[in-house]
């Protein structure tokens, strides 16, 4: 039985780009700069990181969130020592979009400063694709599903596995109420395995809605449990004919979808340790390119096979 780990890509990039406390002002330090824990040798930024002259850019402000990611990787990898590593991605599932076009539709950034930092988002991850292809870590993707459709799919033929999932997107408890045993899904957030409630969790979010993927609440959140534990009252709320044409979307809408096997596309890596560090050393990530930490980072991932 190999252990495997399955990493939801866009969830855990986006979880490197939040940042807690006050906004940082990224200028250039002025040359009589006094603080002792700023660089005294080279341009830096006034934030204390070294400052990118080419670019007029603080490397700490472009790279920061492509720093996070790998400083949170490398423990999870770590910790869970897998046999090996999927990192899925996105795609665009048009058969939601065609079955409710409002699907996602309260996710179009209108105000400038989300704008902007979706665009700054999208950046990272393509910086954080280009390089984690250098660590024996699969990219894993399907044109036409979404992150937890594939992983759902790729659980259902490793069956004799260890599989852990590493989320924290609650529709994963769908995987927990399949009866499998060998499936877990940690909270990165929470740094706790997810439990599986006792309501069906299908039933209860195509009634409770999600407000997050814009699916539209079909009762109060006490009438889903209500109908969850309560046969009776949930056929009687269905057997009208609008409730249950509702229902049904927002199940389809919810529930994970099979993909095609000849539809995932597998992307091997390339391990190379020498290429990433260069990169690392390129974007000032002084602190994870030192000696001691270096090793460790390197040794963390011995434990991945790299085909």
């Amino acid at each position: 039985m190999d252990k495997i780990l399955f990493i939801d890509g866009l969830n855990s990039i986006y979880r490197s780009c939040i940042s807690f406390g006050p906004k940082i002002s990224h200028d250039i330090c002025l040359p009589a700069c006094e603080n002792l824990k700023h660089s005294q040798v080279e341009s830096h930024c006034a934030c204390g990181s070294p400052w990118d002259v080419l670019n007029s850019k603080c490397y700490g402000d472009q790279y920061l969130f492509v720093y996070n990611f790998f400083r949170n990787l490398r423990p999870l990898i770590e910790d869970f020592a897998p046999d090996k590593c999927y990192f899925v991605l996105e795609g665009h599932p048009q058969f939601r979009y065609a079955l409710y076009p409002e699907y996602k539709a309260n996710r179009i950034i209108k105000e400038a400063s989300k704008k902007e930092f979706k665009d700054k988002f999208y950046q990272v991850k393509d910086i954080i694709l280009s390089l984690i292809k250098y660590l024996p870590i699969t990219i894993c993707s399907a044109a036409n599903y979404e992150a937890d459709d594939l992983v759902g799919t790729l659980c259902d033929n490793l069956l004799e596995d260890d599989l852990t999932v590493i989320s924290n997107d609650a529709d994963y408890i769908q995987l927990l109420q399949r009866g499998y045993s060998n499936i877990h899904i940690f909270n990165p957030i929470k740094k706790t395995f997810m439990e599986a409630p006792k309501e069906h969790y299908l039933i209860l979010k195509s009634l409770k809605g999600d407000k997050s993927d814009n699916i539209p609440r079909l009762v109060s959140d006490k009438k889903a449990l209500e109908y969850c534990n309560d046969p009776d009252k949930l056929d009687k709320f269905l057997s009208i004919e609008e409730n249950r044409a509702n229902f049904q979307i927002n199940r389809q809408l919810v529930e994970f979808q099979t993909v095609p096997l000849e539809e995932i596309i597998l992307q091997e890596p390339q391990p190379d340790f020498n290429i990433l560090k260069s990169r690392f050393v390129d974007m000032r990530f002084n602190s994870i390119i030192k000696e001691d930490y270096w090793n460790r980072f390197v040794e963390s991932f011995n434990c991945l096979d790299s085909i």
